[in-house]
């Protein structure tokens, strides 16, 4: 039997795992001639390359040895005590499992929380919701059950009529602030029903926050109510660098501890070195307040500016509202099309044709699980040059009434 064979033998897992839309469009934005409103990624100009590179150096000629050795797989003591001082819940150092990235964390909650009964493994998910958590649930083998998204977040009075009609659910995904791709917050009343939910029917929330510090108007949101069945994961990545690969989960010891346990046979630990060149930034709170403080004034001019292109160039649009993170989740309506003014538009459909116009986004069907919004696409403000975002509607609008092969060229 060849090796193909053995990959797509009707009993092998490969099937469960897909390729992210998003990632994939990253091909797309590396052309020059695409500016890419797709994926979202920190503005370089946010990436802290000098400060990094002086922690660095402070590490190595401090704690050369210790960084570049073996460390605990839960994660640096150092960097826990950061953690825990600045993360929005109440638990301590012990309690935090440090990980490579928020993705690692919620692939190991996935884990230890799974039945060998896959019918048991069913996860309730927001639709529309982040896809790397659908691709994640899906790789292994859980079942979605989706609850849609508005302005206030997850429908909890839908999930409730469904939970005591019989839907028995092992983990709840959500983004309680500033959700991608929608860019709602959890309300704090809806926040207080889903809790008592998960109490009162036995599951476990997972609460993706890695957009809480990047509140754009107000303060920054607050955390669910205290209850030994939430999870938070937390992440550096939209904060600090993506590249450095360092989040959280902050559970409930019985569940950080299991945890724990099955990150062992996956990586061991998390680089001990950026483990310390976090705990080191961290703790510079001068500089932290500052620099996020930096990060939420450019990400606030850099919305101010992508939403002035959409109200110029696609005015019968809808944005959604939204306080914070990297997105803008547009409705283009059905009379913005000249072309095809009494169809639903497709904007998966009209994606390749964008892309020959010379600008990219991700289609809002990416990211649902049941009711499609093919009129719907998620914009990224937070990455390129802001100077080009009116150019860059400006081609999918012509997209979009036009149908030429190309666009303004700048």
């Amino acid at each position: 039997m060849a090796l193909t064979d053995l990959l797509q033998h009707p009993d092998s897992v490969t099937d469960r795992f897909t390729s992210s839309v998003i990632r994939d469009l990253l091909v797309h934005a590396r052309q020059s001639n695409v500016i890419s409103l797709a994926g979202g990624l920190p503005s370089e100009s946010a990436l802290p390359v000098e400060r990094v590179g002086v922690a660095m150096d402070k590490i190595l000629c401090q704690r050369g040895a210790t960084a570049l050795q073996y460390g605990l797989t839960a994660g640096e003591p150092e960097l826990q005590e950061q953690l825990a001082a600045a993360a929005p819940y109440w638990r301590e150092p012990e309690q935090i499992v440090v990980t490579a990235g928020s993705q690692q964390a919620l692939d190991l909650v996935i884990r230890v929380m799974a039945r060998k009964d896959r019918h048991a493994n069913i996860a309730v998910v927001e639709d529309p919701g982040y896809l790397g958590a659908l691709q994640a649930f899906r790789g292994h083998d859980f079942t979605l059950a989706p609850i849609p998204v508005d302005e206030d977040g997850l429908d909890v009075e839908l999930l409730g009529t469904k939970l005591a009609t019989g839907l028995r659910p092992r983990l709840c995904y959500i983004n309680p602030s500033f959700q991608n791709p929608t860019g709602a917050s959890l309300s704090p009343d809806r926040a207080e029903t889903l809790v008592q939910l998960a109490e009162r029917y036995n599951f476990v929330i997972l609460a993706d926050d890695p957009y809480v510090e990047l509140h754009l108007d107000g303060e920054r949101p607050k955390p669910l109510p205290q209850s030994e069945m939430v999870v938070y994961l937390g992440s550096t990545s939209k904060t600090l660098s993506p590249g450095l690969r360092v989040g959280w989960l902050d559970a409930d010891p019985a569940l950080a501890s299991v945890a724990a346990l099955a990150k062992q046979p996956i990586d061991l630990q998390t680089s001990t070195l950026n483990q310390l060149l976090v705990a080191e930034l961290m703790g510079d709170k001068v500089w932290w307040s500052r620099h996020t403080n930096a990060l939420r004034t450019d990400y606030r001019t850099r919305r101010a500016a992508l939403t002035q292109a959409v109200q110029h160039h696609l005015p019968d649009s809808t944005i959604a509202n939204q306080g914070g993170g990297f997105f803008l989740w547009v409705t283009v309506n059905e009379h913005t099309s000249h072309e095809r003014p009494m169809s639903r538009l497709d904007m998966m459909e009209l994606l390749p044709r964008a892309v020959e116009n010379g600008v990219a986004y991700v289609p809002g069907d990416a990211f649902t699980v049941a009711t499609k919004q093919p009129n719907t696409i998620r914009l990224s403000y937070s990455s390129g040059d802001p100077e080009r975002f009116d150019e860059a509607v400006h081609r999918l609008a012509r997209t979009l009434s036009t149908g030429e092969s190309r666009g303004r060229q700048s």
